[in-house]
């Protein structure tokens, strides 16, 4: 397959890590979620601003469409790159929306439901190391900072193909690329513990 007939296969991909659900939750509430809080379009900030069941809502439609993105990849392409490159378009999607109207979220709900498709384990182990960090922090972005290097961590651990090795990879690159903000507050000391509406 070639870079052009690839970049084709996994646009659909891209377009529905795009899809903004937690643009479509807030709005069903009144409320233009990028202008408000943080401005993010993840279920955090949805939470924060809506409330939690607005916030869970959008939890588990982003979870959904990265399960059902990467089903869908291996469905089509099978155990390959083309798989592997299109479940990593489904978050990238997410966290790099069209502009100007979309905005992009951090990508850790999507990723999630892409990794557990991918690999079910290591899902667990990523879900595992979240709630145990959040549990004791209360901090949102510090949960999905360890908990995305856990993931490429574990999967070289436990040898996955390398397909899905660099998927899961790109996939916690992007997710930590998403977090270069929370991470200088966390620095500092300044980033805020999560409290729902």
């Amino acid at each position: 397959m070639t870079v052009v007939a690839l970049l084709l296969a996994i646009l659909p991909f891209y377009l529905l890590g795009a899809f903004p659900t937690g643009v479509l939750v807030a709005k069903l509430h009144g409320i233009d979620i990028t202008s408000q809080g943080s401005g993010n379009v993840g279920a955090t900030n949805v939470a924060r601003v809506v409330g939690k069941q607005a916030g869970v809502l959008t939890l588990v439609g982003d979870v959904a469409k990265g399960a059902i993105g990467a089903a869908i990849a291996q469905l089509c392409f099978g155990d390959t790159w083309a798989a592997a490159a299109a479940s990593a378009a489904v978050v990238v999607g997410h966290c790099f929306s069209v502009p100007p109207y979309l905005k992009g979220g951090k990508g850790v709900a999507t990723a999630i439901g892409v990794i557990a498709v991918l690999d079910p384990v290591t899902a667990i182990v990523a879900v595992a190391t979240f709630a145990c960090s959040f549990a004791a922090s209360r901090i949102v972005s510090l949960s999905s900072l360890l908990a995305a290097l856990v993931v490429p961590t574990f999967a070289l651990v436990v040898n996955l193909p390398d397909a899905a090795i660099i998927a899961l990879g790109v996939v916690a690159a992007v997710v930590i690329f998403r977090h270069r903000e929370n991470i200088q507050r966390l620095i500092e000391g300044r980033e805020p513990r999560f409290q729902a509406k």
